[in-house]
């Protein structure tokens, strides 16, 4: 387990120190000022180039979806609403 990282037992290390990219914090200033949306991740779209992916709760809120943002295409992820779990799980 590298130092940095800080917990492991989700499919996804959570590495605090890592840095966000610039281009990385303007996608989720854009993406977060839209009612609906849940998160933000990058992935790659349907032909495999890197993306922007918006986890939206429904297909109104996917349609309210910049096109681009940069010089990445933006994909919704309809997730439906995304709560909080109390601690120590649900």
């Amino acid at each position: 387990m590298s130092s940095d990282v800080i917990f492991e037992g989700g499919p996804v290390p959570y590495r605090p120190k890592q840095a966000v990219s610039a281009a990385r914090q303007e996608a989720e200033t854009v993406l977060r000022q839209i009612p609906g949306v849940q998160g933000v991740g990058e992935g790659r779209d349907g032909i495999g180039d890197p993306a922007w992916i918006a986890y939206v709760r429904d297909d109104h809120t996917a349609r309210q979806l910049p096109a681009r943002i940069g010089d990445r295409r933006v994909v919704a992820e309809t997730s439906g609403e995304i709560g909080i779990l109390p601690v120590g799980g649900a």
